[in-house]
């Protein structure tokens, strides 16, 4: 049984070794997602995390004072971030480890006292990377990129803005 055993274990570690060199092994660039808070108001915002994507922040969600913002170093990352109470648009985006992001966000916030955007930024940004949003003073972009044709993104840019 002591054989069997040993026999078992080597294979075990046999196949793990197999399974992870062709595996992925990490981000070779980290990438950012910033949230920053230009509304005049202190947002209270929470996340969904989609495709098995860790926590942002707390489960409680995360309190951003007005003038300020919060970074978050990620590989990857998929889900939706929103600032409910203060009846901003709902943000979507996935942001995978190689650089290519798909985002989106209404781009009809015209009743919205608080409006938010979203911004691809890279070194160069490769693909079709609109800003997609309403910013303020009524200034709206795409709702979304196309296909997802965006890639090179070192950092997602979700900004709320004052109507």
């Amino acid at each position: 049984m002591a054989n069997f055993a040993l026999l078992l274990l080597a294979a075990m570690a046999a196949t793990a070794i197999s399974t992870t060199s062709g595996a992925y092994t990490g981000c070779a660039t980290p990438r950012k997602i910033t949230i920053q808070n230009l509304s005049g108001r202190d947002l209270h915002l929470t996340e969904q995390p989609l495709a098995n994507s860790p926590s942002l922040f707390p489960a409680a969600g995360l309190v951003l004072r007005h003038g300020t913002h919060a970074e978050f170093p990620t590989c990857i990352w998929t889900g939706r971030v929103a600032a409910p109470e203060a009846g901003a648009a709902l943000v979507e985006f996935h942001v995978a480890p190689d650089g290519g992001a798909w985002y989106q966000v209404d781009n009809k916030q015209y009743g919205a006292a608080v409006r938010v955007t979203v911004t691809p930024h890279g070194r160069p940004l490769q693909g079709h990377c609109p800003a997609a949003g309403c910013r303020d003073h009524g200034q709206c972009f795409a709702d979304r990129v196309p296909g997802g044709n965006c890639h090179a993104v070192d950092e997602l840019k979700i900004i709320y803005y004052s109507a």
